[in-house]
């Protein structure tokens, strides 16, 4: 635990005014294996079937466009956001496990694939300059862990201020083990400068940092040889940092490049920048060229491998087969699988999970062998090495106690679960699995109220028109009762309607209407009278 601080410490002495020391982090040995000896990423064949979630990175499930049956071609959409990944027959859409630490089940659209070479073939024109519809509709999402819709990063900085200050390209990839950006930048290098100044010009950024850590050498060289190649190179500034475990997560990043500090829910986009991956800087690249994000690169390594790759796998492919296609199926009795780096990754109990956007590593390592969880102690170690300033040992106690108020109180929503608290823990406590447990369940009730909040304004709704109604009903009953008052004889009114709405029936003739009593007794009078006249002599 001291050797690990002290070496923190050794960090941010040494890092340059322009490029600030990392607040907290791990100053980790470097550990990238798997990079392209000939620079060249082999491309998995397409499985036989894929399965694509149908979820976004709020974890949303979206209504499928597709139905059972159907054909489709390679870049079709099947919902908000979500493109097929290769052509084929849309076999089912059922609910399936995806890759997430809860292991949860989403609706999945599985595809039966066909024999089409959907990789070389453009499925939309290609375009003079990239734009933010275009990205929308290749599906372009971040690759960098999140899995953020790119178009929406660029679409909030224009309804701020219509300007992008600063455009960060991040190709710090700092966590052991994972080497697909690195394999990338090494075999990609040109095509990535290029990729690069067609974000530039369709923001009109001021300025464009393109940051990686200074343990690269062969991916730096290739940048640098491609950047003197390009017209945008004084705009491109390529910004080397001192290798400190989380520097490429967003918000830490933007804090030692810019010095600007970004709150929870506060995106980067309100201080005027955009920060995308490399990776996904490549994607929106091949969508102005006509080619939706359907593939991505993946690390695979481990202890327990044969040998690491990186290779370019489909969506919707499994974990399995891509373990299998690379020769790297697990054969010991005491592996576990695992999606993510050593710190920040989590292990699967289902290798049938399909790769997405977020899948950049798979690790197949011995199982762990971890001491007894002992009493935190107050070491402190925790809140030395976290990078967004929190007090895990503190946040752990009201976790742990499902305190959601002293959770929230404490910045339970400010961690970006890096795992740097539990790497340097000498209780063994699972400080990053508690705090992602306490996160969902933060989810849920918010889920929850929000239910309840609909279903509250809807009654509310409900009684507001039934007041409403009440209230014509009403008035319609009081114009009522004012025309009655306003007539002399409202029952013989009523009466005489009554007698004008009755019809005869077929068999009787109609009848007239009788007269009124005083009117008989005048005609009986008159009768007599008649008669007397007659019988005078």
């Amino acid at each position: 635990m001291a050797k690990t601080c002290m070496k923190t410490f050794l960090q941010r002495l040494i890092s340059s005014p322009q490029t600030p020391a990392l607040a907290g982090g791990l100053a980790l040995q470097r550990n990238k294996p798997g990079l392209p000896v000939d620079g060249v990423i082999r491309i998995l064949a397409v499985p036989a079937t894929v399965s694509i979630p149908l979820t976004n990175y709020k974890r949303e499930i979206l209504q499928p466009g597709v139905h059972a049956g159907q054909h489709i071609k390679c870049g079709d959409m099947l919902a908000q956001g979500i493109v097929a990944s290769c052509s084929g027959e849309i076999i089912g859409i059922e609910p399936s496990r995806i890759a997430h630490p809860s292991e949860m089940s989403v609706p999945c659209v599985i595809i039966k694939t066909s024999n089409t070479p959907d990789a070389d073939t453009a499925v939309h024109t290609p375009l003079n300059s990239l734009t933010i519809d275009r990205i929308e509709r290749c599906a372009v999402h971040g690759l960098g862990g999140a899995g953020f819709v790119t178009a929406d990063k660029f679409r909030a900085s224009g309804e701020i201020d219509n300007t992008v200050e600063t455009l960060i390209i991040n190709a710090v990839e700092c966590e052991p083990v994972i080497s697909c950006d690195e394999a990338l930048m090494m075999s990609e290098a040109a095509n990535l400068v290029e990729a690069i100044a067609s974000v530039v010009d369709m923001t009109g950024c001021k300025r464009c940092i393109l940051a990686i850590e200074n343990d690269k050498h062969q991916a730096i060289t290739a940048l640098k040889e491609a950047l003197q190649r390009t017209e945008v190179t004084p705009l491109i500034e390529l910004t080397l940092l001192t290798p400190i475990y989380p520097s490429g997560a967003e918000r830490p990043l933007v804090r030692r490049l810019t010095g600007i500090h970004l709150t929870p829910g506060t995106p980067p986009s309100s201080h005027g920048i955009v920060c995308i991956n490399i990776a996904t800087a490549y994607a929106a690249w091949q969508a102005k060229l006509g080619y939706p994000m359907t593939s991505r690169i993946v690390t695979v390594a481990g202890k327990h491998i044969n040998q690491a790759v990186n290779v370019r796998v489909v969506f919707g492919t499994s974990i399995s087969e891509v373990l299998k296609q690379t020769g790297n199926t697990p054969t010991h009795k005491d592996s576990r699988v695992r999606v993510g780096g050593p710190l920040s990754g989590f292990d699967l109990s289902d290798l049938n999970v399909p790769v997405t956007a977020t899948t950049h590593c798979i690790t197949v390592d011995p199982v762990r062998k971890q001491g007894p969880v002992l009493p935190c102690i107050r070491c402190n170690a925790c809140s030395e090495v976290c990078p967004v300033d929190l007090l895990p040992q503190q946040l752990h106690w009201f976790a742990t106690a499902d305190d959601q108020q002293g959770s929230l109180r404490f910045g339970l929503m400010d961690c970006i679960e890096c795992g740097c608290c539990d790497a340097v823990c000498p209780s063994n406590i699972a400080l990053t699995q508690t705090f992602r447990y306490a996160k969902g369940l933060h989810r849920e009730v918010q889920t929850a109220n929000l239910a309840a909040t609909e279903s509250e304004n809807r009654y509310r709704c409900r009684e507001q028109r039934e007041t409403e109604r009440a209230a014509i009903r009403e008035q319609k009953r009081e114009a009522a009762r004012a025309r009655l008052s306003e007539r002399a004889d409202p029952i013989a009114d009523a009466l005489s309607r009554v007698r004008g709405k009755r019809k005869p029936s077929p068999d009787q003739p109609a009848k007239t209407s009788e007269p009124s009593p005083g009117s008989s007794m005048r005609v009986n009078q008159s009768d007599d009278d008649e008669n007397d006249r007659n019988q005078s002599p």
